[in-house]
């Protein structure tokens, strides 16, 4: 950003551009209070015929003087604009947009003229793109610097510009766009939200603006040329919003011009240039013809293509329809078969009249060809495809002749064409080549080191909305913030810059990550390394005003991380674990701790904000945390079953609570506003059956118990066992599924006559608590005591009572007073005892929890590092020991990156590839106790296991594998390649459908984008010293950049005897 003091440079004429932040800058635009606009510094104020005063020289201006008033309501004043009448009419449009702006913060309507003013106006907004005559005939104003820029701008205030304008704020822009961002940077100073319309952000009312007039402010070309949103999968909601929003019937279009130029005037809000429009039920060309004697011979482009071009938007058509002519149109008007070697002649006029309908429309064609409806090509080949992208090129030369140059063009990489670039497919040099993610938010490629001259570039298809295989997400944002970043960074570094396309389906409700998006299309360098806070407190300010934007910007930062450890769609009862770590009870906890806060923050805004602040930020917290709570009933209503415990029945009914809650919120949403948004949240999401959609929510299985019948031991009946005993209470604890009294099949190994349930050995560095639950067994209320055999032994209680309806169990603590355990280590080793929980219950209930503790040797005090504990390691990769760079390379931290805290990478982004072990490093000091006799922790072959917990990237520079480096303590250094080279596309192992579907993805690519999380495991081979324990060290050695660790697992046995869990154990205990 630029904001430079003008009287620096008086009389020196020099141009000042430069970057500025599209969202935050820091302001040009004030509101002063009435005594600031005094007769004497502000005479036209208080005369209508605008009488000439004075201005002081530049060097003494300051305070009241420095202000330049736009728009005044106690003085019923606002500042006309002047316009060129030849400048392009997208200038024309937005400057009116631009006053109606002014209009609906202070109520005064500025007034337009072209190229000349009343001789009475001697100050106003002077508006044009450098080229204008207007801008030509500005006295001693220097723009230069625009000459032959794509959309830049400056805006200042200048003294005595034109013949008889006393002052006017010169706002020039090098092309139509960069004209039309000007006037859009200033309505956003003003107050009005990009998003006023599409989430009814409040325009706050202002009784004056005025601009700073001794600062500038200007923005060079943009860091992509072509930033744009692809309205996609907008069945069922925008669709049906569409439709009832603007009274169209069910076989009308829904997608109008009504709709696009509110559409539109958000893209260029949002200073994006281009747009993909939708696509499965509209003919974005045709809708709005007359069609009913078929298309016009003559091609004609249709309303909604003449409203983009005349407000200033570059239309395309998506990733498979090629030559401006989209599938529907394809379907209603197309012959034959979508086959270009049985069908070419047909073909290539369907795609001519594209062509010629095109022309006058700044249009960016879509080239090559995919399958029907967006399937792969049958009988695809390099030679194919590029023949058929040469025909297309030739067909364009023929319409636009010696301006064929001036035509941009564009080949998308999507799926498995991205298979054929990397075998070699040949892209025209004056076509862009367009890579796509994964569908999930990693790169597929970016420009290949070797093709940087291409002369078109290269750009990304990214998604935050995506139908397909392995599940559709499309009901809310799932998306992490800084997972965009970071991906986006390498594509910024590798020159992949051209375009830069977001699928937002049906937009709502990715208003967040949709502009954070296209800020970082905009400009990059505005956005760093972790200045995802930074945006979020920007966006929070403007959207929900000052005093609620620190608050809102760390709930949507908490949202980002944790809506991004996996998509929605994909929850089901058992993605969390019951048993481990209380994996379900945090994860539900800390979504509803964000309903909490959002909840407070909602009660205390005024009524005009709350609509917009329950859109964007309160019904997405309160959407998943109940969706959470639905499929954690369910599944606990299912593990309750198994164990005989009524308490099925209760979590069976919370989840048909929240089935219905589900409903309820999204009514409360589509109520808003007198229905203004009725339809748009109407996407399916609870209880998928296969990868697509279902066609209604349903509520998932659940389970009941009779919750009259008591619960019997079951056969065969233990020995010693009172016959015929009943009981009407169960115990379960931590780790294990079994259930006690009783036999479940599952309380131990041998499945039948089980002892009593042991807990999983406890000492002084692990979790500090093992719980244990007493819960209804059968129709009677029943009473309970708690008793240990040693004073070190701790339970939370010692006596309570369970209703028999399963609604009132009871979770135990039990923990131990380390102070208290009887040290007998001798000569180091490790001490080890139990204790015992005795249950009793007055039902005859007898349940003894036995409870091994070890209580190892004690760290040196002036040891730093993690330490074992539950017989792991566990480490998140930010807290490194020590860390140590390379030829300016370094691991650098991405805060909010991944599935618990955050990620360490390589940077910066690069085509260096380290040696192994030569390359930056981080090293993570940790402690391991000493084997005891009874441990089995280290195998015959003694080895340990280290664990990489890593973003879910794939190989994205061509024909180059993502590499790091991992050495435990002195052993040799292992190279990591953790992404397979293999293909799920071509493993003949899986399905037919789930190949075709995927592209040309990593073998573990379901798995990897499923769990937003690649695990890569490595075993160490260990001396007999490692059973003494001690200080031990992990050496991370970085070689290619790419891959983001997030944690580290080494496991002596406690991980894997606990079992599965999503996000892995708790970190562990750090000095």
């Amino acid at each position: 950003m630029h904001l430079v003091n003008t009287a620096l440079f008086a009389g020196v004429g020099l141009s000042l551009l430069g970057h500025v932040i599209a969202l935050g800058e820091e302001r040009v635009l004030t509101f002063p209070v009435l005594p600031d606009l005094d007769t004497s510094s502000h005479p036209h104020l208080f005369d209508t015929d605008q009488i000439t005063f004075n201005i002081e020289p530049t060097s003494r201006r300051q305070g009241k003087d420095d202000l330049f008033v736009l728009a005044s309501k106690p003085h019923g004043h606002a500042t006309p604009l002047l316009l060129d009448s030849t400048d392009d009419q997208a200038i024309h449009v937005a400057a009116q947009t631009f006053a109606h702006d002014v209009y609906k913060v202070t109520g005064q309507h500025p007034k337009l003229y072209n190229d000349t003013l009343p001789g009475h106006v001697e100050r106003a907004l002077i508006v044009g793109s450098v080229s204008s005559d207007l801008m030509r005939r500005l006295k001693g104003v220097q723009r230069d610097g625009l000459e032959g820029k794509w959309e830049s701008y400056e805006i200042g205030w200048e003294e005595d510009p034109l013949k008889g304008v006393k002052e006017g704020l010169v706002i020039s822009g090098s092309d139509r766009r960069g004209t039309i961002y000007a006037l859009y940077t200033l309505s956003e100073q003003m107050g009005v939200s990009p998003w006023y319309f599409w989430a009814d952000s409040p325009i706050r009312p202002k009784s004056i603006i005025a601009y700073s007039k001794s600062k500038k402010l200007s923005h060079g070309e943009p860091t992509v040329k072509y930033r744009g949103l692809f309205i996609n999968d907008e069945h069922p909601a925008m669709w049906g919003w569409a439709q009832q929003h603007w009274n169209r019937k069910p076989w009308e279009p829904a997608f109008q011009v009504e709709m696009y130029e509110k559409w539109f005037e958000l893209l260029l809000r949002l200073k994006a240039n281009y747009h993909w429009p939708a696509m499965w039920a509209s003919m974005f060309d045709v809708d709005g013809l007359d069609v009913s004697n078929g298309l016009p011979k003559t091609p004609t482009p249709g309303p909604n293509q003449v409203l983009a071009n005349k407000m200033g938007v570059v239309m395309g058509t998506s990733h498979h329809e090629p030559m401006s002519r989209n599938k529907p149109e394809w379907d209603s008007y197309g012959v034959g078969e979508w086959d270009y070697v049985k069908n070419q002649e047909t073909l290539t006029e369907f795609w001519r009249y594209g062509a010629e309908r095109a022309k006058g429309m700044e249009t960016l064609f879509t080239m090559g060809m995919r399958g029907d409806g967006d399937e792969p090509l049958s009988g695809a080949s390099n030679a194919l495809v590029q023949n058929i992208t040469h025909a297309q090129q030739d067909l364009l030369k023929e319409v636009y002749g010696d301006q064929f140059d001036n035509i941009s063009q564009m080949w998308c990489m999507y799926k498995e064409v991205a298979g054929y670039y990397l075998n070699g497919l040949e892209v025209p040099d004056d076509v862009t080549v367009l890579f796509a993610d994964d569908n999930y938010g990693n790169l597929m490629s970016v420009l290949p080191p070797d093709r940087q001259d291409h002369k078109a570039g290269a750009g990304i298809y990214y998604h935050v909305d995506y139908v397909g295989f392995p599940r559709d997400y499309k009901w809310t944002n799932t998306i992490n913030l800084a997972k965009t970043w970071e991906q986006m960074n390498h594509a910024r570094s590798f020159n992949t810059t051209s375009i830069w396309i977001l699928n937002v389906g049906s937009l709502k409700p990715l208003e967040m990550p949709s502009e954070h998006f296209l800020s970082l299309a905009y400009d990059s360098d505005a956005w760093p390394r972790n200045s995802v806070g930074k945006f979020l407190k920007a966006w929070a300010e403007r959207e929900f005003g000052e005093e609620v934007a620190e608050e809102t910007a760390s709930i949507m930062r908490t949202y980002s991380l944790y809506a991004g450890r996996g998509k929605a769609e994909l929850l089901n009862g058992t993605t969390f674990s019951f048993t481990n770590y209380e994996e379900a009870e945090r994860v539900l906890a800390g979504w509803d701790d964000l309903v909490h806060r959002a909840d407070k923050i909602y009660h205390n805004l005024d009524k005009a904000t709350r609509p917009s602040f329950f859109q964007q930020v309160y019904m997405l917290c309160a959407g998943q945390a109940n969706l959470n709570r639905l499929h954690m009933a369910a599944g606990r209503s299912h593990v309750y079953a198994f164990q005989a415990k009524t308490a099925a029945n209760t979590f069976a009914k919370e989840a048909l609570d929240a089935f219905y809650r589900d409903a309820n919120l999204t009514e409360t949403f589509h109520s808003l506003l007198n229905r203004k948004w009725d339809h748009m949240w109407d996407q399916t999401h609870i209880n998928y059956y296969a990868p697509l959609e279902p066609i209604r929510d349903s509520l998932p299985p659940i389970k009941f118990v009779n919750p009259y019948q008591p619960s019997r031991p079951g056969i065969p009946i233990k020995e010693h066992a009172l016959p015929g005993y009943v009981a009407y209470l169960r115990v379960t604890v931590e780790n294990l599924i079994g259930a006690w009294p009783g036999d479940t099949g599952k309380n131990c190994e041998r499945s039948y006559k089980c002892p009593d349930p042991t807990l999983l050995t406890m000492d002084p560095y692990g979790a500090k608590t093992r719980w244990i639950d007493i819960g209804s067994g059968g129709p009677r209320n029943t009473k309970f005591t708690i008793t240990t055999d040693h004073d070190w032994l701790i339970v939370s209680e010692s006596k309570g009572k369970i209703k028999w309806d399963g609604t009132e169990d009871v979770r135990v603590y039990v923990s131990v007073n380390w102070g208290k355990v009887s040290n007998h280590q001798e000569g180091g080793q490790v001490y080890e005892t139990e204790g015992h929980v005795l249950i009793k219950g007055d039902d005859l209930t007898n349940v003894t929890v036995t409870v091994p503790i070890t209580v190892p040797p004690p760290v040196p005090k002036d040891f730093k590092g993690h330490v074992e504990g539950d017989g792991y390691v566990v480490m998140e990769a930010s807290h490194y020991t020590r860390s140590s760079g390379k030829d300016g390379y370094a691991f650098e931290e991405i805060e909010g990156y991944g599935r618990t805290l955050s990620g360490m990478e390589m940077l910066p982004s690069s085509t260096q590839n380290f040696t192994l072990g030569q390359g930056p490093s981080l090293e993570y000091d940790f402690w391991s106790h000493p084997t005891s006799s009874s441990d089995e922790v280290l195998t015959e072959e003694e080895e340990v296991e280290v664990t990489l917990h890593l973003g879910p990237t794939n190989n994205f520079i061509v024909n180059k594998e993502l590499s790091l480096g991992l050495q435990l303590d002195s052993s040799l250094i292992q190279e990591v390649h953790p992404i397979p080279l293999g293909l799920l596309q071509d493993n003949p192992h899986e399905e037919p459908f789930k190949r075709s579907a995927v592209g040309a993805v990593p073998q573990d690519w379901e798995n990897a984008v499923s769990s937003e999380n690649r695990n890569a495991t490595m075993s160490f081979k260990v001396d007999a010293d490692w059973k003494k324990g001690g200080k031990h060290t992990l050496k991370l050695f970085g070689m290619t950049t790419g891959l983001v660790v997030e944690r580290f697992q080494i496991d002596f046995g406690g991980i894997k005897e606990r079992g599965y869990s999503y996000l892995g154990p708790p970190e562990s205990y750090r000095l």
